[in-house]
């Protein structure tokens, strides 16, 4: 057996949505639609550069009211070596109809650089945001943060980051994990791997389930969709029941008839099951 009880053929299905998920390319041929959609109709301040490296960039859209407003970060997935902040734009499409600003952040891809690269850049994305909210129009205190599967794990591993470090006290007002992947080291087994190229120790080190979490910090939603595979919804349970234990308030959601793709529009767009549920998450 390759880890716990799956053989490396069975946690490539567990793992790898591209694999499990029936027309998984319409699905994200549909979320990259509507998010051509978002950008036509959408103000939007393109690559906003916030550090050094190729991609460390954002793309801000402005609420449709007037500042400083809350703002709302989305971390995008794509087992940190793939997708682009463009085919996301559509989960700021209503959250700025509702009085949101929303940053959709790009970030380095492995194999260029490491997981934990990686959640340093987003970290530096946070901080830069914070530091220059008279610039951005937007209101730093009133914070949340988002991500979805890779973007799930960066998202719990900024709720562990030391913001003291750089001269901030903890930024983030509430959190959204969606579709996470809390414990990496099954996926050194499957072919996820080729390209993100953790060993046991660095799996360790970029597990949110191995870091010790916070007593006290944001609300933390973790969102999985129904239709997704046992490991998903076991990765949620544990990281959920990890961060419970030391105190943390965590609100779990299991998204009836969703996928790891279309879990996305049942939060994000307006006619979807849970927005209203992900709207009062953020900050207001």
């Amino acid at each position: 057996m390759a880890w716990q009880d799956y053989t490396p053929e069975q946690l490539e299905w567990q793992y790898n949505p591209r694999v499990t998920v029936a027309d998984a390319g319409a699905y994200i041929q549909r979320l990259k639609t509507l998010s051509a959609d978002t950008l036509a109709v959408l103000t939007r301040h393109a690559d906003i550069r916030y550090g050094p490296g190729p991609k460390e960039t954002f793309d801000l859209y402005p609420a449709a009211t007037a500042g400083p407003t809350p703002v709302h970060v989305f971390f995008h997935g794509g087992y940190w070596r793939a997708q682009d902040k463009t085919d996301f734009a559509f989960v700021a499409r209503d959250l700025v109809r509702h009085g949101q600003s929303v940053a959709v952040v790009n970030y380095d891809l492995c194999p260029a650089v490491t997981v934990a690269d990686i959640v340093a850049e987003c970290s530096r994305c946070v901080s830069y945001i914070v530091n220059h909210g008279d610039d951005l129009g937007i209101d730093p205190d009133r914070l949340s943060i988002s991500g979805h599967s890779a973007g799930g794990q960066i998202v719990a591993q900024l709720l562990v980051h030391d913001w003291g470090a750089g001269g901030l006290v903890a930024p983030i007002r509430a959190a959204t994990a969606i579709s996470g992947v809390f414990d990496l080291a099954p996926l050194l087994h499957t072919s996820i791997n080729d390209a993100v190229r953790l060993d046991a120790d660095s799996a360790r080190r970029n597990s949110p389930l191995r870091q010790a979490p916070l007593q006290t910090g944001p609300h933390l939603m973790l969102a999985v969709g129904g239709d997704e595979t046992a490991e998903f919804h076991a990765q949620a349970r544990r990281y959920g029941e990890h961060c419970s234990a030391a105190g943390r308030h965590v609100t779990p959601v299991s998204i009836a008839g969703c996928n790891h793709f279309s879990v996305l529009e049942a939060l994000f767009l307006a006619s979807g099951a849970y927005f209203d549920t992900l709207l009062a998450y953020t900050c207001r």
